[in-house]
């Protein structure tokens, strides 16, 4: 556990210090992809096909926000469906547009959960993206979680019926775009997963906030559930056919992402939690508090060798008063006197006491000077 703290840490070390080209190294993985989903799936106009559109429109999509990938993604499909039939197309573009209306009112920065929902389909795990959204979102997550679904399933329709809608007769025109109208909205299985995406986002955000311990396992399990129950069920009393091993597949699979995100957004020590007991003039609080797990990062120990070691002086202070009566007493004129090198010098003891202060004013220079470390910064 500890070797996983310490590489979270230094991966959100990374991404602090080169988040800007990430996220669009990211941005740009998730276009081209999604693109290239669209055009394997229904990939109707050769023109739209070609790998050097594909590119050119991921790069140009890298460089722009999620929402207008959403939008070149929508072009897209339309632009593959205008090749098969122009009433299919105007039923899709009205349905689109109240979905982007919808997602403009009330979950404007989620595009990529709209774009990672239909994704999610067509890799058959698609209850990966409710799981996740729950655990690092809110309830609003609902509203594109359900647009993905929507738009899968339109994507779906169209290429199961694009042999019959290409061999049409064009006098069919408005019949063919009613029937696919009927066809689209009224899908029951379309429906029972839009429910139970919702239904299993509310759980397991629900779960999630609660005070219990381990509250994101017991969510990530609750929320997988839920999903596989609404969809058994809903698919026996609806009649639909449902494919129980893609759905035990996409449990296991949101089950190893939700261990993934708890990991990384929230890592805590269950073991340690404390409950504690506030109160004011007007409440009572109980808190329950659990601390976060975190690794310090590992010390490091530099040895200098051959430091350069100055050397030390023992200094003295000497006072200039002290100095003064010390050299005007009777006893030091005196020894001066008797000095037999100052007898043989023959000097004045007028200019003996010149010397004298001399001496004491270059004792006293010498002693300020290593008391304010003038030395030092004069070497």
């Amino acid at each position: 556990m500890d070797g996983i703290l310490e590489l979270k840490g230094q991966l959100q070390k990374v991404y602090g210090k080169y988040s800007r080209y990430i996220d669009k190294i990211i941005q740009f993985v998730l276009a081209l992809f999604t693109f290239y989903m669209i055009n394997h799936n229904i990939g109707f106009m050769q023109m739209l096909t070609n790998p050097v559109i594909t590119l050119g429109l991921s790069v140009v999509c890298a460089f722009l926000p999620a929402v207008f990938t959403v939008l070149a993604a929508a072009a897209l499909v339309l632009g593959h469906i205008y090749s098969v039939s122009l009433g299919i197309l105007i039923v899709i573009s009205v349905i689109f547009l109240l979905m982007f209306v919808f997602y403009l009112r009330l979950a404007p920065k989620t595009a990529i959960v709209v774009l990672l929902m239909p994704l999610a389909y067509m890799l058959k795990v698609p209850l990966v993206i409710p799981v996740a959204a729950a655990l690092v979102g809110t309830p609003v997550y609902a509203v594109p979680t359900a647009m993905g679904t929507i738009a899968y399933y339109l994507i779906r329709h169209v290429k199961e019926a694009a042999a019959a809608i290409q061999g049409a007769e064009a006098g069919s025109f408005l019949t063919d775009m009613m029937d696919f109208a009927k066809k689209s909205l009224t899908g029951k299985e379309m429906w029972l997963f839009v429910a139970a995406d919702i239904i299993c986002i509310l759980a397991v955000y629900g779960i999630r906030r609660s005070a219990v311990a381990h509250a994101w396992k017991l969510a990530s399990a609750a929320g997988v559930a839920v999903y596989i129950g609404i969809a058994a069920a809903g698919g026996v009393a609806l009649g639909t056919k449902t494919s129980y091993g893609a759905l035990f597949i996409g449990a296991g699979a949101a089950i190893v992402v939700g261990l993934i995100l708890e990991v990384i957004f929230f890592s805590v020590d269950y073991s340690k939690c404390e409950s504690l007991q506030y109160e004011d003039d007007e409440y009572y609080y109980y808190v329950k508090a659990v601390p976060k797990v975190g690794v310090a990062a590992s010390e490091k120990t530099v040895k200098r060798i051959n430091k350069r070691e100055e050397p030390q002086y023992e200094s003295e202070v000497i006072r200039s008063g002290e100095l003064r009566k010390r050299n005007s007493s009777p006893q030091a004129k005196k020894a001066t006197r008797s000095n037999p090198a100052y007898a043989a010098s023959g000097k004045h003891p007028d200019k003996s006491r010149k010397g004298t202060e001399n001496m004491e004013h270059l004792l006293l220079t010498r002693s300020l000077r290593k008391d304010l470390n003038l030395d030092k910064h004069g070497k």
